[in-house]
């Protein structure tokens, strides 16, 4: 970004403002004769910043107006923008040429070794593109044996997969982005072939036809996109991209057989939300503080993430068992367990948190967020926040998927008289308890101690097991569990838990 700023011509305010733009990495010169204003005061000097800014074309000019006119507000300067402009540089196309040993045969074997890159020696040249690039490259190698690789008969040039031998001749902006306009249409040629390929299976009788027909649609831009194709005749380019699109329709035919439209517009949408994302974030962190002190900030997170998941599992389990009225610390429960319990709460959470830090990174990219001094006090209240409403959003999801998971067992359990299902280590088995010594009075808290009817045990870390009576669910008893010694009875397994009672001893 280009701008022309009057300041009041006088040494020492010329220095300060200069200095401004300095302590911001921006470069600053003296306007030429062909730059100055036409009526420019003779009170005033023009200098020229460059101004750089990262992200989107649109918005820029504004932006870096904004920004520079804040910065003389805030310094009391004498100065203004006179003039701002967006300056976009011409990019010669150029081709890498990869310098490598050529074979003592020009066997398939030989030719694939040096194909798949085995045969590369440690040195490549960049040249500008056109019909003399190989001669020009081979003119660079030899003038000069760079890091001691020194190009002689015995080796070869070859285009590397990431070059281009004949890249399309767009220096200009404006042709470059004709060019990405070209190459998404043709990104979303092909996806239309697959999706439409599997609508031929999808469809039914001459509604057939219809995606057969549009699945071609992509072939305009796939031919003059693609590198093996954009050269070749137009007849020749036409059979290519149809060819192209038809055999991506069949694979999505293929694909079509075994799924339905469901499964694909979720798939889509997942993945455009995936893409939505992961870009966004980027965007957000790019050139700020977390990626320039990632090294230290990554490793020091590492204990505090695992310490809150050990937490929140633990959380997680004693609300669950709290559903039975039993305490957590009296159950058995892998570590395992209690980490992977957590995972699903903290990693939906982190889902939402990256979603909103994907928005305020497009919104930076379009420049909606200035990045001043401002924009910096604005990035540390939101990630404090983000932080914040991270950590709550995960015990909330987390203590609600443990609160439904027992209500669900508890009443499966109650109702059928079997089972519950396993919640990551904490497991509930129905059994039956029988005094070791009948004639004694049993030891209970809470009491009494059913005998007839199965109860659920999850097992116990002490002395005392604590057991979940099924019968006094929505009962007008205020505990449903119990609690016993474990060397007064007999826990018996129930061998046939559907009549929901238990034998004789």
């Amino acid at each position: 970004m280009r701008i022309l700023v009057d300041v009041v011509d006088h040494a020492d305010e010329v220095d300060y403002v200069t200095g401004l733009f300095e302590e911001r990495g921006w470069a600053v010169r003296p306007a030429e004769a062909a730059e100055r204003a036409t009526a420019a005061d003779p009170r005033r000097v023009t200098l020229v910043v460059e101004v750089r800014l990262h992200g989107a074309r649109f918005g820029a000019v504004r932006t870096a107006t904004a920004e520079v006119e804040r910065l003389f507000k805030q310094s009391e300067s004498g100065a203004w923008v006179r003039d701002a402009g967006l300056v976009e540089h011409e990019r010669p196309p150029r081709t890498t040429y990869q310098v490598y040993r050529r074979p003592p045969s020009g066997g398939r074997l030989h030719r694939a070794w040096t194909w798949f890159g085995l045969a590369d020696e440690e040195r490549a040249v960049t040249v500008p593109a056109g019909p003399d690039s190989r001669a020009a490259a081979e003119a660079e190698l030899t003038a000069r044996a760079l890091g001691g690789v020194a190009f002689h008969s015995g080796h070869g040039l070859r285009v590397p997969g990431h070059s281009d031998a004949n890249p399309p001749r767009d220096e200009t902006p404006r042709e470059r982005r004709i060019r990405l306009a070209w190459q998404g249409a043709a990104a979303a040629g092909i996806v239309a072939a697959i999706v439409c390929g599997m609508y031929v299976v999808w469809a039914d009788g001459l509604w057939k036809l219809l995606p057969a027909v549009l699945s071609t649609a992509g072939a305009l831009p796939l031919g003059r996109t693609m590198k093996e194709t954009r050269d070749l005749g137009p007849r020749a380019r036409w059979a290519a991209s149809l060819a192209g699109t038809t055999a991506l329709a069949g694979v999505g035919a293929l694909v079509g057989r075994d799924v339905g439209p469901g499964f694909l517009w979720s798939g889509m949408l997942a993945l455009a939300a995936v893409a939505f994302v992961g870009t966004g974030v980027a965007l957000a962190l790019r050139r700020t503080f977390f990626t320039r002190h990632a090294a230290w900030l990554i490793p020091l997170s590492v204990p505090v993430v695992w310490s809150m998941v050990r937490w929140l599992g633990g959380e997680m389990h004693n609300v669950y068992l709290d559903r039975f009225d039993i305490r957590a610390a009296a159950v058995p429960a892998p570590t395992l367990g209690t980490y992977l319990v957590a995972a699903v709460p903290m990693s939906l959470a982190l889902g939402s948190v990256l979603f909103f830090v994907a928005v305020v990174g497009w919104l930076r990219h379009f420049h909606v967020l200035a990045r001043d001094g401002g924009f910096r006090l604005f990035a540390v209240v939101l990630a404090t926040v983000l932080g914040v409403a991270y950590t709550l959003t995960a015990v909330v999801i987390g203590v609600e998927q443990a609160t439904s998971a027992a209500g669900r067992a508890a009443e499966t359990t109650a109702r059928d008289g079997t089972n519950p299902p396993g919640y990551y280590g904490v497991k509930g088995r129905l059994v039956c308890v029988r005094p070791v010594d009948p004639g004694k009075p049993l030891a209970v808290e809470n009491g009494p101690a059913p005998t007839g009817h199965p109860v659920l045990s999850f097992g116990s870390t002490g002395e005392w097991i604590w057991l979940w009576d099924p019968a006094r669910l929505n009962s007008s008893v205020f505990q449903e569990s119990f609690a016993v010694r474990r060397e007064d009875v007999q826990l018996l397994p129930t061998e046939n838990p559907a009549p929901k009672r238990c034998g004789e001893a």
